[in-house]
């Protein structure tokens, strides 16, 4: 009897075991193919974890809020967004705090995305933390609290692209973001087709920032304007894609 319950007792355990390198395959899966830009396959991947009652469940919402973010699903990202927003896992939290408040300024909420970068900061891992000081600047200068504008320029860490002159002149310069890449080569097909299409507002350009795991992010941006307005009446001239409006 002892021989038959040890040997069950082995099988569970493997069976755990087996369970929780499959979730950490699938994550890693679904990650790999958001990454690649494989949207629908990464959200597809993604899916059999999104019940509440997942472990993996956050790091699938993530994941699913992100692709629906670039496919221009705004609604069902902010949807994954909050739900990550409201999990147990406070950098993963603050995370998705931005990506909601990156939502709310495009969507002409700036007093909101202002709420929600500053729930978001305590918790935000430092190197998302210019990113977030960036989008803090637009949302202020949006609602024209230039105390706030100072505010967010003085949390936002130094790059070494920048200078202090050039953090300065955040206030008045805005560019519309058109992709974020892990693969160069994609960003520089896009770079090249809105090229080809001759928007009118200058060629557009390829910035670099390094994510939360220290990997390069290759940022396709179009455009300088000296408002927020601005850059959003410049937003019909490349109908058909989806932008966002970034501190240049």
């Amino acid at each position: 009897m002892l021989r038959i319950l040890m040997a069950l007792l082995t099988m569970l355990l493997m069976t755990a075991c087996d369970t929780s390198q499959g979730n950490r395959s699938a994550i890693s899966l679904a990650s790999a193919q958001y990454e690649s830009g494989q949207f629908d396959q990464a959200r597809l991947a993604a899916k059999p974890m999104l019940q509440q009652a997942h472990p993996e469940s956050d790091q699938a919402a993530w994941i699913t809020g992100l692709c629906d973010y670039r496919q221009g699903r705004m609604d069902a990202a902010r949807k994954q967004f909050r739900y990550v927003a409201s999990g147990a896992a406070p950098e993963l939290s603050a995370q998705a705090r931005v990506m909601l408040a990156q939502i709310e300024l495009a969507d002409d909420q700036p007093s909101r995305c202002l709420a929600s970068l500053d729930r978001a900061w305590p918790d935000l891992p430092s190197i998302h933390r210019r990113r977030a000081a960036e989008i803090a600047v637009a949302a202020a200068r949006a609602v024209d609290d230039s105390q706030a504008v100072n505010l967010w320029l003085d949390r936002m860490p130094a790059a070494p692209s920048r200078t202090t002159p050039e953090l300065a002149s955040l206030r008045d310069r805005f560019t519309l973001q058109l992709g974020a890449y892990r693969n160069k080569s994609s960003a520089e097909q896009l770079k090249a087709n809105m090229n080809d299409r001759q928007s009118g507002l200058g060629d557009a350009t390829i910035r670099t920032r390094t994510d939360r795991r220290g990997q390069k992010l290759y940022l396709v941006q179009i455009g300088s304007f000296s408002s927020r307005s601005a850059a959003k009446a410049a937003r019909s001239r490349i109908s058909g894609h989806e932008s966002v409006i970034v501190a240049q």
